[in-house]
């Protein structure tokens, strides 16, 4: 369903391409965002996640070997090969494996679901792209709101887009227009 906010934004739930990264507000200093996303820093913003997931797997593959040696032989064999196939993955190719994930967006800002643990003064890296023919967006991202979810678990994010471009501000409008008139146009249908 999309609604009407405060700031004159249309808002609208939809699966879409979506990475994101918490930062410190010191670390947001300390780091701007490069102006574009461009393939090599969208290849490093994702690097460093595979790293931290590779870290994950090892350390489970080794916790299960002392259990069945057998069982992580198998999995550390099919670790390797993913990692050698990701290897293979041409640079730009890494664009389009942007996960998709449920976001509630405007042109103005963004809710999303994150398991992590965030203050209001953390900040929020996103790499969306609403237009498959486009280079993706990168912005920084405000806190707004955290609100818990009964699960939990998990936290809704309202987040608010810090400086972004005119550009990308156009893209999101399109995409959300877009959408909007699939939506009407399925509602006449049934």
């Amino acid at each position: 369903m999309t609604s009407k906010n405060s700031r004159s934004f249309f808002r609208i739930d939809v699966m879409l391409p979506c990475s994101y990264r918490i930062v410190s507000g010191e670390e947001a200093e300390a780091h701007p965002l490069p102006s574009s996303a461009d393939a090599s820093y969208i290849e490093k913003y994702f690097l460093e996640n595979l790293t931290q997931l590779d870290e994950q797997i090892e350390t489970v593959i080794t916790q299960i070997s002392e259990k069945s040696a057998l069982l992580a032989t198998a999995l550390t064999a099919m670790n390797s090969k993913i990692n050698f196939l990701l290897q293979m993955v041409d640079k730009k190719q890494v664009i389009h494996a942007i996960p998709r994930r449920m976001v509630n967006i405007s042109a103005g800002g963004v809710a999303i679901k994150v398991t992590e643990n965030v203050t209001a003064q953390d900040k929020v890296d996103l790499l969306i792209q609403p237009l498959e023919e486009e280079p993706p967006i990168l912005v920084r991202c405000n806190i707004v709101k955290i609100i818990p979810e009964s699960d939990g678990i998990h936290y809704t994010l309202a987040l608010e887009y810090q400086n972004m471009s005119e550009d990308d501000r156009r893209k999101l409008v399109y995409f959300i227009q877009n959408k909007e008139i699939e939506l009407a146009n399925l509602a006449r249908k049934k």
